[in-house]
């Protein structure tokens, strides 16, 4: 990316680096979601394989009476694991909602580069009206936005340039529940 000429407004300028900035932002937030629901549904494809695995040698099995009271347990706590797990899944739908956020990111990336191909001289209102516009119209289809995570992105690309001063601590709880629970980030603008 070029530096504008002497022509090109601060304000502009500034502008342009914020849209910047949405997108990088918007695009690191949706990988993460998107490889995090993504695992999630691996994992509960992989828990439904093992116990019906686990069902099947229990289905198999023709152990005398003695050992039928273990079996039985076992094949019991399975079907409540698998049960769980592929309800879990069916009603969060890990796997739609991991596609969504690929998504969008992927558009957001599209965007970004759009923007950054641009020429810094010919930066105008318009131009960057419509990319705000594009922006809010990616942001309008979104999902709500997980706090916590969204700082801990924040903290990754500021890091990443250099920035580190800019960084907003999460509690260890926060950090730890990030990708399941919203957490309110105003109070940490203090």
């Amino acid at each position: 990316m070029s530096l504008p000429s002497d022509t090109t407004d601060d304000a502009e300028w500034d502008r342009y680096h914020k849209l910047i900035w949405r997108c990088e932002l918007s695009a690191l937030y949706h990988d993460k979601r998107e490889r995090f629901l993504d695992g999630w549904d691996r994992f509960a494809k992989l828990v439904s394989f093992m116990g019906g695995a686990a069902a099947f040698m229990f289905i198999q099995q023709s152990a005398p009476a003695s050992g039928a009271g273990s079996a039985l347990n076992f094949a019991a706590i399975s079907a409540v694991v698998i049960s769980f797990t592929s309800g879990l899944s069916l009603v969060y739908q890990f796997s739609t909602k991991a596609r969504k956020h690929a998504e969008l990111s992927r558009d957001f990336k599209k965007l970004l580069g759009a923007i950054e191909r641009h020429d810094p001289d010919a930066l105008n209102a318009a131009v960057l009206g419509e990319w705000r516009f594009q922006i809010s119209a990616l942001e309008a289809s979104e999902p709500a936005r997980l706090g916590a995570l969204t700082t801990h992105c924040h903290n990754e690309l500021v890091v990443a340039r250099g920035n580190k001063e800019l960084v907003t601590r999460l509690s260890w709880i926060q950090g730890l529940l990030m990708n399941y629970l919203d957490f309110d980030q105003s109070k940490l603008a203090d």
